[in-house]
Parts: C-alpha cells; sequence; structure tokens
C-alpha cells in the first residue's frame, strides 16, 4: 500500500483478518520513522512527519489505515491511485468549484474531479507513482486532506474522542487523566506533536476503546469517564526533540475514579543494546514496542527506525504491566559485510531493567540465498522482504526487507526462536526494474527453522509451469484461481504484479462439453454446477511477452478430475500440480552438454490420495520434437530424472510432464523455455 507520503507499506492479513505491516521509507526518505499501532482490525501505520497533521485534523487518519485501505480496493496490486478531496486553502475555508481554477491550484500530476460542496473541496486522482514528489505540496498547500471513499459505519468525526463508554457510563461524572511526560533533557512534554505515535492514546481496557490525549500546560490530558485504562505501550519523543532519543514506555492499570496524574520519566530509561559476534555490525533497522491484547483483540504499538540514525533506543524498566497477553519485542537488522543478521529478542510481562542482548552466531540459523535473474541480460534489481511472526496470542510480524542486485547471493543469520518458542520465518522476492515498477513476487509459505541449522535457497525464475486450485461449495459452486507463470518453487508461490504483456485462457468441460471460460489469467468462476458427481476437464493456456523474464514464454496445463458438491460448506477441488527443480546457476540455467538432475514433485490437495506417476517429456526447439526421459520414484509424490543435455549453450530447454493420482486425477503441463544451457 502506497501513503500519500510516497512511503509504501507491505501489508500481510492472516485468515483471521488480522493484518501485520512493514514500512518502506520512499526514496530520499531514508531516515524517516513510522508509529505502528494495531487495535483490532484496524492498523496504521503514521509517517513521524504526517503525524503532526493527523493530530490537527488536517490530514484523514484513514489515509494511514493501511489494512482498511487494502480492505477497500485501495492496495496497490488494485489500483496506481488514490483517491483524495483536497480543501482550497483560503481564508474562509470554501473550496474552488471550477475546474480551471481547481488546475490553477491543484498540481497536474492530479486528476481534478468533482466539488465536494459537504466537504468544501474537490475530489483528485493521486498518482501513487507521484505521491512522493507530491508529499511537500500536500502537507502544506491544502486546508485539509480527506480519503474520497465513504466514512465506515461508526467512525468518528476529525477531532473527536475515538470511543465512548456506552449509555448508563456517559452519563456519569468523568475526569481528568495527566500524563506528564520527561524527556531526557528533564523537560516537560505538552505538545503531542513531539511523540510518536500521535496521536497518543488511552485504551478501555474493559472494552478496548482508544481515547486521544491532547496537549496543555500540565502534560497530556483526557476527560474519562469513571474505569481502568492503561496508556499505549510505547509514549516516545520525536525525531525533533533535543537531545533526540526514542523512549519506550508504558504504566501499568490505572484506576480512573478522580482526577489521575501519571509521570513517565524518560531519565530513568536504560539504552537497548545488542551484541552479535559479527565485529561492527551496522544497523539496518530497528523495531521496537510492545504487543498486548485488548478486549480480546490485538493492541499494538510499534515504532521503526531504518538504518544508523542517530538515535539512540531507551527503555524504562516495568513490572509486570498486565495481566494480559504482553510481550516486548526488539527486532534489529545488522549487517556486516556480506553477512547480515535478523533478531527476534525480548520477552513475556515486563520490559527488563537493563535491556541488554548478547546473540552468537551459533544460536541462530544460518541462510544462504541465491537469487537468480530471470534471463541473461535483463536490468533487474530485487527487493528480500523477511518476516517472522512472535508465536502464542500476540501476533505481529516483524521483519525488514533489503536490497539484492540480481544475480546476487547472501548469507543471512536469523533467530528461529522468541522467548523459548518456534519462529515461523516467510520470505517474499520482489523483482522489479525500479522501486515503482514490481514486475513479480516469488512468496514462500512461512517455515521453522532450529538453532544452528544452515539452510540453501535458490529464487529462481526457471521452470515456470501453469499451477491451478479449486474450491467447490455445498451448493454446487466451482471457483478456480490460477498462477500460470509460477516458479517451480516447493515452498513458494508466484504474484505477478503487473499483467502486461501476459495473456491467458482458461476452460472448464463437464463430460466434453464446455461450461464455463476465462479470459482472466488469474481467476474461472464456473458459477454452479450439478451437484453430482461428473467428470471434469480444466485447460489453462498462457504467454507472456513481458520485459522481466526470458522464460515460460507459452505454459499449458490440462487437468482432467472428479468432482461432487460436498456435504459440507466447501472443500477443494482435486487439481495436481507438479514443480519441476534443478540446480539451475543465476541467470536460470542448467550446464549444456552435460547430464543434469531434474527432480519432480507432485501434489494434491486430498490428503488421501496417493500419485501413482510422474513422466517427463523434454524438447530443445520449442516444443516440435519431444523426448522422453525415464523417471524415478522416491519419496511420496517424487520423482527425479537425469536429464542428457545437448552441447548447444544459449539454447532453452523446454518441460513437460503428466502425472496422475490412484483416484484417476491427471495433470498434463508444458512450460516452453522453461530453462536455459550455459
Amino acid at each position: 500500500m502506497t501513503l500519500v507520503t510516497g512511503d509504501r507499506v507491505r501489508v500481510a492479513t492472516r485468515s483471521d483478518g488480522v493484518s501485520t505491516a512493514t514500512p518502506i521509507p520512499a526514496a530520499g526518505r531514508r531516515g524517516t520513522t513510522f508509529g505502528i499501532r494495531q487495535h483490532g482490525r484496524n492498523l496504521d501505520v503514521v509517517p513521524a512527519d504526517a503525524a503532526p497533521l493527523v493530530a490537527s485534523g488536517r490530514l484523514d487518519p484513514r489515509l494511514f489505515e493501511v489494512a482498511g485501505l487494502v480492505r477497500a480496493g485501495l492496495g496497490d496490486e488494485r489500483t496506481r491511485h488514490l483517491p483524495l478531496v483536497v480543501a482550497h486553502p483560503t481564508a474562509s475555508g470554501a473550496s474552488t468549484t471550477s475546474t480551471d481554477s481547481a488546475r490553477s491550484w491543484i498540481p497536474r500530476a492530479f486528476r481534478p474531479g468533482r466539488a465536494v460542496p459537504s466537504l468544501r473541496g474537490r475530489a483528485v486522482a493521486e498518482p501513487k507513482a507521484a505521491a512522493g514528489r507530491n508529499w511537500r505540496w500536500l502537507a502544506t498547500t491544502p486546508s485539509h486532506v480527506w480519503l474520497d471513499v465513504p466514512k465506515r459505519a461508526g467512525a468518528p468525526a476529525a477531532g473527536t474522542a475515538r470511543s465512548a463508554k456506552s449509555g448508563a457510563a456517559q452519563a456519569d461524572a468523568t475526569y481528568t487523566l495527566t500524563l506528564r511526560v520527561i524527556d531526557r533533557a528533564g523537560r516537560l512534554v505538552t505538545d503531542p506533536s513531539r511523540l510518536q505515535p500521535s496521536p497518543t492514546v488511552v485504551a478501555d481496557l474493559d472494552t478496548g476503546d482508544l481515547i486521544d490525549l491532547a496537549g496543555g500546560p500540565t502534560g497530556l490530558v483526557a476527560q474519562l469517564a469513571p474505569g481502568t485504562y492503561s496508556f499505549s505501550g510505547i509514549v516516545s519523543t520525536t525525531q525533533g526533540t533535543s537531545p533526540a532519543s526514542y523512549t519506550l514506555l508504558s504504566a501499568p492499570r490505572i484506576s480512573v475514579g478522580a482526577a489521575t496524574t501519571v509521570t513517565l520519566d524518560a531519565r530513568q530509561a536504560h539504552l537497548i543494546t545488542t551484541q552479535v559476534d559479527a565485529a561492527s555490525p551496522t544497523t539496518v533497522v530497528t523495531t521496537f514496542g510492545l504487543v498486548e491484547t485488548v478486549a480480546g483483540g490485538p493492541f499494538t504499538t510499534l515504532l521503526t527506525l531504518q538504518g544508523n540514525v542517530p538515535n539512540q533506543l531507551y527503555a524504562r524498566a516495568t513490572g509486570s504491566v498486565t495481566d494480559r497477553t504482553y510481550e516486548f519485542t526488539v527486532f534489529r537488522s545488522l549487517a556486516a559485510g556480506s553477512v547480515t543478521y535478523d533478531l527476534l529478542l525480548g520477552q513475556q510481562g515486563s520490559v527488563p531493567a537493563n535491556p541488554a542482548y548478547v546473540v552468537h552466531d551459533s544460536a541462530l540459523t544460518r541462510y544462504d540465498a541465491a537469487f537468480a535473474a530471470p534471463g541473461a541480460g535483463l536490468n533487474l534489481d530485487g527487493v528480500w522482504f523477511r518476516e517472522a511472526e512472535l508465536p502464542g496470542d500476540s501476533m505481529i510480524g516483524l521483519g525488514w526487507y533489503f536490497d539484492v542486485p540480481l544475480p546476487a547471493r547472501r548469507t543471512h543469520l536469523f533467530s528461529p526462536q522468541y522467548a523459548g518458542r518456534s519462529l515461523a520465518w516467510s520470505d517474499n522476492f520482489d523483482a522489479r526494474s525500479s522501486p515503482t515498477q514490481v514486475w513479480y513476487s516469488e512468496v514462500r509459505d512461512p517455515l521453522r527453522y532450529a538453532s544452528g541449522q544452515q539452510v540453501r535457497h535458490t529464487f529462481s525464475p526457471a521452470a515456470y509451469r501453469p499451477q491451478a486450485e479449486g474450491y467447490r461449495q455445498g451448493d454446487g459452486v466451482m471457483n478456480f484461481s490460477m498462477a500460470p507463470l509460477s516458479p517451480s518453487l516447493r515452498d513458494g508461490t508466484l504474484i505477478v504484479n503487473d499483467s502486461t504483456g501476459i495473456t491467458a485462457t482458461s476452460t472448464l468441460r463437464r463430460a466434453g462439453s464446455v461450461v464455463a471460460t476465462s479470459t482472466d489469467p488469474f481467476i474461472l468462476n464456473a458459477g454452479a454446477q450439478p451437484k453430482t458427481r461428473a467428470s471434469y476437464t480444466l485447460d489453462v493456456r498462457a504467454g507472456q511477452h513481458v520485459p522481466w523474464s526470458r522464460y515460460a514464454t507459452t505454459v499449458t496445463g490440462h487437468w482432467e478430475f472428479a468432482s461432487a458438491a460436498p456435504a459440507g460448506y466447501v472443500e477443494p477441488i482435486p487439481l495436481l500440480n507438479t514443480v519441476a527443480v534443478g540446480t539451475f546457476d543465476l541467470l536460470g540455467r542448467a550446464r549444456a552438454g552435460q547430464p543434469f538432475t531434474l527432480n519432480l514433485m507432485t501434489t494434491s490437495p486430498d490428503v488421501t490420495a496417493t500419485v501413482t506417476r510422474t513422466l517427463l517429456w523434454v524438447s530443445y526447439d520449442d516444443g516440435h520434437r519431444w523426448t522422453q526421459v525415464p523417471t524415478t520414484p522416491g519419496a511420496s509424490g517424487r520423482w527425479s530424472a537425469q536429464v542428457a543435455h545437448p552441447n548447444l549453450p544459449g539454447r532453452f530447454v523446454s518441460v513437460r510432464t503428466l502425472a496422475e493420482d490412484d483416484r484417476g486425477n491427471e495433470l498434463t503441463m508444458t512450460s516452453i523455455r522453461a530453462y536455459g544451457l550455459s
């Protein structure tokens, strides 16, 4: 999700609807810090320079609620524009409504649209690619900027408390809660814009509601009904304070039944330090904060600092903070020469009095990653993103991204455990021609590793093949999703971010008759089919003429399967899928004139089915002539073949496979120019 600041946020949503976020500063904003707060399904990611504008009401807070933006269809994979309403900065607050006058003050990059009298503004469409360049104008010129989508039902108006007590509680008297934050220079903070996240809030521990704190001469204040509250997990002085300091402060339960004052003194905090075996590592990024559960939903307050900014990290020691699930978390990414570290540190229930961590390489997992280019001579780079989720009830993804030239290799050391529990790490690798132009992502499923384990992974575009999965509902509806150009990665998938140059057709037949077709490369919705068991075939044919790959110019898949409507709500359709994996070089090639081991693995969503055979053919003339290669069975679903490549460097190898299981399901797939010869 690209923000109005030009910064991007990687948003991942779990099956339970909870989202995690990792901010990626825009070009020229490498030192930007972010406040991240999660409350239920809401996930706010606010850059430090936008926080005062949100707090003052000039910027709509929904512009930074990234989970809601994605749910509204405004993610980067869905649209390249942000719909905004901007108000003309006149003394009266009235907006200019004519198109000509609107163009006189709105940058040309925007698309001025209709007037919005209710907001005294004008609707515009801002290109996301220009958001970074336009940010200074948005931050200084319009009097107000809103997101141009309807407010969610029950959303509060700007400048009001985020929530209020129900019925009887509203009738009770309210009391003043004062938060006195003392920075490391001993000064009282009275301006909320000097703190991160902004606005600073207190949480109602009974309902999970959030209430803003406003600035005042005695500190930060809120008017609260009687009840039990807690401050947001982090109260941190911003980079603009002097001396600059990031201070993690937290408070236990606060019972409000009268005027109450709580003081958080940053001078009581201790420096957070991390030591590793490498000499003088540099910091790539640090994310630290609290993760807890409030009113049955996740409540997370994190701050992310990128690079070796001249700010020290401090934490104020606490005892047991609450009786809720609670984690103090420090994620640190370090670089030392060609080796990088991803360290997940912290503990449950309290912030340590002296938060110093010493981590030895022997306690980490070693990950040797190779990043291939999709064909020789292409000017591409990549971004590698690594993320782990905290175990247990507190689950918030923590990780970072690394710029990777193509081709390249990188050695990575990372934490396999957190607080004595196993972590599941996942990877995303984006191939791109520019920071804003992502061609495709290779996504690896979360995997768990042991301390001291050595792992080798190649992110390779070779052996692209068609992939399909489908689901059948109890009412007979059949829906299919395709990844027609998926790399043969055993534990990964491919997401095409730019489908330009990719064409595909898919056809579903029942007993030989066509029942559904689609020209969407990724989706086939077949609608309701007869509930009784019947034989079906699915054919997918895709082609690509793209600037980011010289492989898989054409791929086809032919599935044969039987299906009946399930007794329950939904179940997967038994579509087989085969991957072909080999030790390709970093340009997706095998050695010409030498034998080559090609490993084939066929899987089925039906765990009770057994794959009975997988056959292989290869072609060296783009599929005009095929030669069958003997396959040898191994572990369940796995076959291997010894391919005798001709001595034809610079040529390509096309691959065709046929797989069957003991339920009569079958897959024939073909990938023209699956890999090259060197």
